[in-house]
């Protein structure tokens, strides 16, 4: 380690150079900062209120409850929430997580590249390609992706984590590619797709050059076993529910809009607003020196002959390009077929791809430049290039103040498209409702009210038959018992009438009414496969101790 301490030193300095405009105790202006202390707001009463994991935030909709944790990264939260409830606030325990993401990406992309190119210079170079890059500050000074920024540190961990398991197939190095991948997907669903090309180039290429490629794909096998019984508790729920909401019809089309021309790839000015919104767009290009980067080892790929470290390069100098052309307008026919493609959204999400291929791309410069002279250039260059090139990048917009009375006031679903609504909400609510609970034609009194986020319980003392409203958004997993009995399915009966709400009727009397969100069985088996696959883990590793 002491051979990578100058090295690492010099990462951390630079990464908490560009952060700097993070400190303080407030939180900052981003297309998705908001959505995100609103997510952890509610994380954290979902997680005093028992849930574990959170699934519905009780909070949203108006106070009629949302399910965006059966469907967002969760990774990113549950450390911000480790931060906030060791005293940060919530803003501080975000930006924390962001700070951390940031070096640590950088510090992986360090170690992969050092290994793969055998040299620490060019480990360097990469992980300051990378985490130097135009995108990668976008999305956390004017984006706030905080799901995306949290993803960059497992990108590079799972290729190192690959790499070390082809070079030595062992359940060691399995085990550690399955943790990676796993955390890789807790922090961000659509980045694991978004790089699948070259994860999939990569692998080939690297299992044909294998020492024992049958003993590696074994333990890859393994590895990715493992990855989806760890994650299970998360992507079953994901797969089978989507149904249930919105996402299709308000997602799945929206990358028909949000191509971007070569130019803007090329350079575009720095800016804040959407793009499509406003004249101040944000910025997409992948930045100058990573297009340089791409252009000197093309010239050197192409004047090369096949060798390995020709074949090094190979996977990412071939995925650069289709990155580029899957954002433009070109590729739409490539969009219209593959559906898992139309959920990612928007197509210019593949700029971390190309900056990736781009930054990992610069190791192969400082293996082929022979003569010193042009190497010291080339180094300089790219470097000075980068810094230069990112000089006015490392800025938040605003400053912003998110109070109690904030979160009290929220009406929103904290989701860019409402994309997770249940389809059973025709029309979005757009205020509170005057009560929780409400009595349709007033023949109830309404008592000893408990409201959570995953649950509601009261009496209802009522002189007649009456209609009953749990201004509640229905989804799978909510239990509805009146006096001991289950009368979920008369609700679910009434909910194209009440607009997706929980509503029922009461014949006179009193009544103890219960509503409860639970795991459905469904989730249950998921959580079931993950802890059975955690719980195998941790048996394996104690028998291989002992």
């Amino acid at each position: 380690m002491k051979k990578h301490f100058f090295f690492l030193l010099f990462l951390i300095f630079l990464g908490l150079f560009a952060m700097k405009t993070l400190k303080g105790p407030n939180f900052f202006d981003g297309h998705d900062s908001q959505a995100h202390i609103v997510r952890l707001y509610q994380y954290n009463l979902a997680l005093k209120d028992g849930q574990f994991p959170p699934r519905w935030a009780g909070g949203l909709l108006a106070g009629r409850g949302y399910p965006v944790f059966t469907f967002a990264y969760q990774l990113p939260y549950a450390i911000a929430e480790s931060f906030y409830q060791l005293g940060l606030n919530l803003a501080q325990s975000l930006k924390l997580t962001f700070v951390l993401s940031y070096l640590f990406s950088s510090i992986f992309m360090y170690f992969f590249a050092s290994k793969y190119w055998k040299s620490r210079w060019a480990g360097f170079l990469s992980a300051i390609l990378w985490s130097w890059a135009p995108p990668i500050f976008e999305k956390i000074f004017i984006a706030g992706a905080l799901g995306a920024v949290t993803s960059f540190t497992f990108i590079p961990l799972t290729f190192l984590c690959l790499y070390n398991l082809i070079q030595k197939p062992n359940f060691k190095n399995s085990l550690f590619l399955s943790f990676s991948t796993a955390f890789w997907c807790l922090s961000h669903l659509l980045t694991p797709i978004i790089f699948s090309p070259v994860l999939i180039i990569f692998l080939i290429l690297q299992l044909k050059q294998a020492k024992n490629p049958k003993k590696a794909f074994k333990f890859l096998i393994i590895s990715g076993l493992l990855a989806f019984g760890l994650v299970s508790w998360f992507i079953i729920p994901i797969i089978f529910e989507m149904k249930f909401t919105h996402f299709k019809n308000f997602v799945q089309h929206a990358y028909q809009n949000d191509f971007v021309s070569l130019k803007r790839l090329l350079y575009s000015k720095w800016g804040t607003h959407p793009p499509g919104f406003g004249d101040n767009s944000v910025s997409q290009q992948v930045g100058a020196a990573q297009w340089l980067t791409i252009g000197l080892t093309g010239l050197f790929w192409l004047k090369s002959k096949k060798n390995i470290l020709k074949n090094k390069l190979t996977p990412f100098l071939i995925t650069f390009p289709l990155s580029i052309f899957l954002m433009l307008k070109i590729s739409i026919f490539i969009w219209d077929l593959l559906i898992p493609l139309q959920n990612i959204g928007t197509p210019w999400r593949f700029l971390s791809l190309a900056v990736f291929t781009a930054a990992v791309s610069a190791g192969y410069l400082i293996k082929k430049i022979k003569n010193k002279y042009l190497l010291i250039t080339v180094y300089l260059l790219l470097l000075g290039l980068t810094f230069y090139g990112n000089r006015n990048h490392l800025r938040i917009n605003e400053v912003r103040i998110y109070d109690q009375k904030f979160f009290d006031n929220y009406k929103g679903v904290a989701t860019g498209w409402n994309e997770h609504l249940p389809i059973w909400i025709k029309k979005m609510p757009k205020d509170f409702p005057k009560e929780k609970v409400e009595v349709i034609d007033e023949n109830c009194h309404i008592n000893n009210l408990i409201n959570k986020s995953n649950l509601q319980s009261f009496t209802a003392d009522c002189d007649k038959s009456s209609i009953i409203q749990i201004n509640t958004a229905y989804y799978p997993g909510w239990k509805i018992v009146v006096n001991n009995k289950n009368i979920t399915s008369q609700a679910k009966q009434n909910l194209s009438q009440s607009n997706g709400m929980i509503q029922f009727s009461l014949n006179p009397g009193q009544h103890q009414v219960i509503a409860q969100f639970q795991d459905t069985s469904l989730r249950q088996i998921s959580k079931f496969v993950s802890f059975f696959t955690l719980s195998l883990i941790l048996f394996l590793c104690f028998k291989s101790y002992l």
